[in-house]
């Protein structure tokens, strides 16, 4: 089941608004306050993913499967997320010691009082995109006189994206679209707000010629998948350590799966998703793609997960173009530094 398979369904189900962008999706049906020892000695902590069990957590999988948490010391509960799932409150709440969010919704919480820190980002790249068929837009200048789909959810960073770029609005006609990308094979719209590792490899998957153009690419600078704890829990040795363990079995996690993509789709179909109704060829291809948002000249450089000062900057001016006020503050990379520099 892809995204918008699994939205539909949700709505359907529930009647709820999706307000959520990849990665960012709210939710948890479990909780696990503060870290108790569990059996073999290992301490138990939980990791609230942001979406349900399926690719974007290829490096989850692999770093249990493997034992790279246990070895940690770390038994961690994997919290599946969804459309319903608030993970920055999770992390407020203390329900998991760290949880995936994005900068928008971590900006927005600490606005509204939430204590919480962006400690790494997965994604350096946001998979945030326009997808067009018959006449490609390969930069922002094209989407003149085009019709781009874009969903109700996505209009704040739509319009950041707008601003940052140049383009003026009146010169293309937005049409209102869900999240099926009907409108697009059809022909009904020439762009269609999709991610480069998801709805364009569904696309491509069914054989459909399409071209991406990635906002990243063209302005739109800020890193999602991102690595939100409390402020309280970096403060406390005890959980300070918890949170290093975890973050260096999860780098080797990512390393792995960054190697060998095929190894972390597996694992997502037959066993941490397997009841979420995943494709394996689909699953493969989206864990390849998401290789191109991670890997980056910065995280060659200083490690999987880190963000550079010069990428903070940019995701303060990309938040304000979205009328999201952040500061430095808000980032705290001294954990991964510790990582690394073990």
């Amino acid at each position: 089941m892809d995204r918008r398979a699994f939205l539909r369904t949700s709505i359907a189900a529930s009647g709820l608004v999706v307000g959520a962008p990849l990665l960012s999706a709210c939710g948890s049906s479990s909780s696990a306050a503060a870290p108790s020892s569990s059996a073999g000695g290992a301490t138990a902590m939980a990791y609230q993913l942001s979406w349900i069990k399926n690719f974007q957590f290829a490096g989850e999988y692999i770093a249990d499967d493997k034992g790279y948490y246990r070895d940690a010391g770390l038994a961690v509960d994997l919290l599946a997320g969804g459309p319903n799932v608030a993970t920055d409150a999770v992390a407020e709440s203390g329900k998991a010691l760290v949880t995936q969010s994005s900068p928008d919704f971590t900006a927005n919480a600490v606005a509204a009082g939430a204590d919480l820190k962006i400690i790494g980002a997965s994604y350096q790249k946001s998979p945030f995109s326009i997808i067009s068929m018959a006449d490609p837009i390969t930069s922002p200048a094209d989407l003149a006189g085009k019709k781009i789909g874009i969903q109700a959810v996505n209009q704040v960073a739509w319009d950041a994206f707008l601003k940052l770029s140049g383009i003026d609005a009146g010169t293309f006609t937005q049409v209102p679209v869900q999240h099926d990308l009907t409108p697009l094979v059809s022909g009904e719209v020439d762009g269609f707000w999709g991610y480069s590792n998801d709805d364009a490899v569904q696309l491509r998957e069914k054989g459909n010629d399409i071209t991406v153009m990635l906002l990243a690419d063209h302005g739109y600078l800020l890193p999602t998948g991102t690595y939100t704890v409390r402020t309280a829990a970096l403060a406390d040795p005890t959980t300070r350590a918890q949170i290093v363990a975890f973050m260096k079995a999860d780098v080797k996690g990512w390393t792995d799966a960054i190697a060998d993509p095929a190894l972390g789709a597996k694992l997502a179909v037959e066993t941490y998703g397997k009841d979420n109704g995943l494709d394996l060829g689909g699953q493969t291809a989206s864990c390849k793609a998401s290789n191109d948002l991670m890997v980056t000249p910065d995280t060659t450089a200083n490690g999987l997960f880190t963000m550079t000062p010069a990428l903070i900057s940019e995701s303060i001016a990309t938040l304000a173009a979205g009328g999201i006020t952040a500061s430095e503050d808000l980032f705290d990379m001294s954990v991964l530094a510790e990582v690394h520099a073990a």
